[in-house]
């Protein structure tokens, strides 16, 4: 859930710049009453491809920003359902109008409808998915959505209907836990079929993404991923009465049993999520290993979500644990942590996730990026780094 405290740092957080600008074209020998020789042009395409940019810092490119309306058919409710899907992307444009998320939060350093700047190799822009917190809005990690796409990435979170910070409500019915998994299965649906004329269209890779998730998003995470859910543990929820806002119904929980998986996620990155020492939780004590896939879990030590007990029960796959010593829960989204700056906390983030975004969808093997992925460079002491 969103914190009002959480809330009076917004401003702060989304104040996270992408860059400096574009470069000025510089102007050669000409007399004071003729026209320039090199006439500027406008803002140029960076050079190079994906690979070319430090990890560690903001990529080339300004942020765009727009959402539409997405409606699909899920599995285990009658009717169709109807999604906002926000997207960020890289443009070469050097102003233009913030947008307001949620028409309440505004950022800064994005434009909103700006113009789409090329996809800087022939194969497409690279995809980052994100699901978000319980209450929240596909804009709460925005500042990780603007570093992906500086670097040229499209960046795409959906709102979870239902479960936004307007419609908040202590619980939700059963349902909205196989929902949001669906919510990011329709928004790599919704790029895909984009129409002819939109200037993404036909130019995302959606076949391999990058998915991240905050808080009830790390849990959709896993669910998306592959992780094989406990039946017997979700009976039980239903059964005590008071974990949903509406009573359970056995096919409700069999949709659990036919995985909520999505095969395009190539690697993910739940954030402040976890489970009970004693309690199988979700996913039951052998459930996450099903992934089967690169997973990096983030956490902050302040924030007893139990991110140790996942840690424990994954024994099989490719798994890295960050734990930030100081950090909150809304460490990894609005920030406002008493004890962990929001714009440094941001940059570790950021860093993390888009080295581990390199290697496991762009497949970059440099010394810079298994450098930070082995542990080797040491970002920053705050974080302690565990692989397995």
């Amino acid at each position: 859930m969103v914190s009002f405290s959480a809330l009076r740092h917004v401003r702060r957080l989304l104040a996270l710049g992408i860059g400096s600008g574009s470069l000025l074209s510089l102007l050669s020998g000409c007399a004071p009453e003729a026209p320039p020789s090199n006439p500027d042009t406008g803002p140029k395409m960076p050079e190079g491809d994906l690979l070319d940019y430090p990890v560690d810092a903001p990529g080339p490119f300004r942020v765009g920003y727009r959402s539409f309306l997405y409606t699909y058919q899920p599995k285990g409710v009658p009717g169709p359902r109807e999604i906002r899907v926000n997207l960020w992307y890289p443009t070469l444009d050097e102003e233009g109008t913030p947008p307001r998320y949620i028409n309440v939060f505004p950022d800064e350093d994005v434009f909103e409808g700006a113009s789409v700047a090329p996809p800087m190799e022939a194969a497409g822009y690279p995809v980052h998915l994100h699901s978000h917190g319980y209450s929240g809005f596909g804009g709460t990690s925005s500042d990780m959505m603007r570093w992906f796409a500086s670097h040229g990435w499209v960046a795409v979170a959906p709102d979870h209907k239902g479960n936004t910070l307007p419609e908040h409500e202590d619980t939700v019915p059963l349902t909205m836990s196989f929902l949001r998994p669906m919510d990011l299965t329709a928004s790599l649906d919704a790029l895909e079929a984009l129409p002819a004329d939109d200037p993404l269209s036909g130019k995302c890779r959606t076949d391999e993404v990058l998915l991240s998730g905050h808080s009830f998003g790390g849990r959709t995470a896993w669910a998306t991923g592959g992780a094989v859910h406990d039946l017997a543990a979700i009976q039980a929820m239903c059964d005590a009465g008071s974990k949903f806002s509406e009573p359970c119904t056995p096919e409700q929980i069999a949709v659990f049993g036919e995985g909520l998986g999505e095969p395009r996620v190539a690697a993910a990155i739940p954030m402040a999520s976890g489970v009970g020492a004693d309690e199988p939780g979700w996913f039951g004590y052998d459930g996450y290993d099903a992934v089967n896939k690169p997973f990096m879990q983030m956490s902050g030590s302040l924030d007893p979500v139990g991110a140790e007990n996942v840690w424990s029960r994954v024994t099989s796959i490719d798994f890295t644990w960050l734990d930030f010593e100081g950090g909150c829960h809304q460490l990894f989204a609005l920030g406002g942590c008493p004890e962990f700056d929001s714009l440094e906390g941001w940059a570790l983030v950021n860093k993390y996730a888009f080295a581990f975004a390199r290697r496991h969808v762009l497949a970059d093997t440099s010394d810079e990026v298994r450098k930070i992925l082995d542990g080797t460079e040491v970002l920053s002491p705050k974080v302690k780094f565990q692989h397995k």
